[in-house]
């Protein structure tokens, strides 16, 4: 997994919009804990949006 956190939105935005993949699922594949990955977004002004299916910059 990047750590660097842009790269890792941009890999995990990729898959929920070609695979059409919830992002519990995307998490599973990569083994990412849910909770820790919000929170690492959260810490580096980014969020879930539900409705898009996407991770946004605050």
């Amino acid at each position: 997994m990047p750590k660097d956190i842009h790269m890792l939105v941009s890999m995990i935005n990729m898959k929920l919009r070609d695979d059409d993949m919830q992002l519990s699922h995307v998490l599973s594949i990569y083994d990412l804990d849910e909770t820790e990955f919000m929170k690492r977004l959260d810490e580096n002004e980014y969020f879930y949006d539900e409705s898009t299916n996407q991770i946004k910059t605050k």
